[in-house]
């Protein structure tokens, strides 16, 4: 009696939203038949087995692989244990070592450790394996179970084990801290302990780096140009190497700093989420003045919103290399019952051109592509000493009083 009221009630919670579309009555059998499949194991496992079966973690097992089916590491089942973790990452209020991660060839692997973050300072790099963490293997873990292993109390150590994209294996202790990182930087420091945002001040030339699109990113970007507008900027590059992403809305503000009214900045639609179109608003911060964007490989999410909506727009020469095609939306979505929550992908972005960026199994197309002739890559030994550079500008020295250090050449650039 039990095991066929187990199968109405299954069939009433999942089959009703079946019912409301235009299903034929084939659709709806296949569906009851999948059920009854369900419903049927988990009987003869509860009634069967030899040893009492854990039946809450049975179920739960039965959505996780429900999702993994879908083969998209972005949507995931959140469990009612992992949600106030979940809820303090997505808030900023968490501690951790500072990195964005995926899932590549079933390792744990490094989209791009962030600016000032614990894992930046202790020298991991875009592109690296974590073979290990905390003497574990990596191999087939999901990447909710990776954050949680990596988040923690602030000041507490974690130890990796990395895999360099030079073949190098190398364990690092990571002792984690609260990740409050400042995404706008210039090119150097300044005595002052700010940022100086003029690379060349004899030829006017600007630099801004974004580390990442937080919600306080666009008033230090406004900030920024406010700065060099002052000292008379002739020409503007915007860095977005290793940009990890983040928030949608602030990558569409960056990008309406440069456009003119009415442009397209981006378009965001899904098989049941209809089309909802970015334009510019503001108008132009400098319609003179010359824009380079610089990207790479790791740059994902909103760094490309803002790469595809400056290049397809003729606003910007991108240079570097095709970005890394991350251009999927999630939606958090909290279940019945306290049974937790799912991040489910329901849309993807589309550049102004029609593109989508995101990277799909198989594909050929992705992401942002660089414009004509400004195909320029890096080596692992140059993004090596990219890294260095940039932690290294993040000391606060006295180096900027010395002549030497304000003199701009070619070398000193590169």
């Amino acid at each position: 009696m039990t095991h066929r009221l187990l199968k109405c009630l299954a069939l009433v919670l999942l089959v009703a939203p079946f019912t409301l579309g235009a299903n034929t009555p084939a659709t709806r059998s296949n569906v009851y038949k999948q059920i009854d499949l369900l419903v049927d194991v988990r009987h003869e496992i509860v009634s069967q087995y030899v040893e009492e079966p854990d039946q809450p973690k049975m179920v739960q097992m039965a959505v996780r692989a429900m999702v993994e089916s879908l083969n998209d590491p972005y949507t995931v089942y959140i469990s009612p244990e992992e949600l106030a973790p979940f809820d303090k990452q997505i808030r900023g209020t968490f501690s951790g070592i500072g990195a964005e991660v995926d899932v590549f060839e079933n390792h744990l692997r490094i989209i791009s450790p962030l600016d000032d973050s614990p894992a930046w300072k202790a020298g991991v790099l875009a592109g690296d394996i974590v073979l290990e963490i905390d003497g574990a293997s990596t191999l087939n873990l999901k990447i909710n179970d990776a954050i949680q292993k990596l988040m923690g109390p602030e000041g507490t150590p974690v130890k990796l084990k990395i895999r360099h994209l030079t073949g190098e294996e190398k364990e690092i202790t990571i002792n984690r801290g609260r990740i409050n990182v400042q995404t706008v930087k210039g090119i150097r420091r300044k005595a002052d302990s700010h940022w100086d945002f003029m690379l060349d001040p004899s030829a006017k030339i600007g630099y801004i780096r974004l580390t990442q699109f937080t919600e306080k990113s666009i008033e230090d970007f406004r900030a920024a140009l406010k700065t060099i507008e002052e000292q008379g900027v002739k020409g503007l590059i915007l860095d977005l190497r290793f940009d990890p992403g983040g928030l949608l809305e602030t990558a569409c503000a960056v990008s309406d700093a440069f456009l003119e009214k009415g442009q397209r900045i981006v378009s965001v639609k899904g098989r049941v989420v209809p089309e909802r179109v970015t334009l510019a608003t503001d108008g132009p911060k400098f319609p003179n003045v010359p824009l380079v964007v610089i990207a790479n490989e790791a740059s994902a999410s909103a760094s490309e919103v803002v790469t595809g909506a400056l290049s397809d727009n003729n606003r910007a020469l991108f240079v570097g290399t095709r970005t890394f095609g991350k251009g999927s939306v999630q939606q958090v979505m909290a279940l019945d019952n306290d049974e937790g929550a799912i991040k489910i992908t329901n849309a993807y972005y589309y550049l102004p051109n029609g593109r989508n960026i995101h990277k799909r199994e198989g594909s050929e197309v992705w992401g942002v592509d660089p414009s004509e002739g400004c195909y320029v890559p890096m080596n692992a030994e140059q993004v090596r000493k990219m890294a260095e550079v940039r932690r290294d500008a993040d000391v606060l020295r006295a180096w900027a009083t010395k002549p030497e250090a304000s003199a701009v050449t070619p070398d000193a650039i590169e």
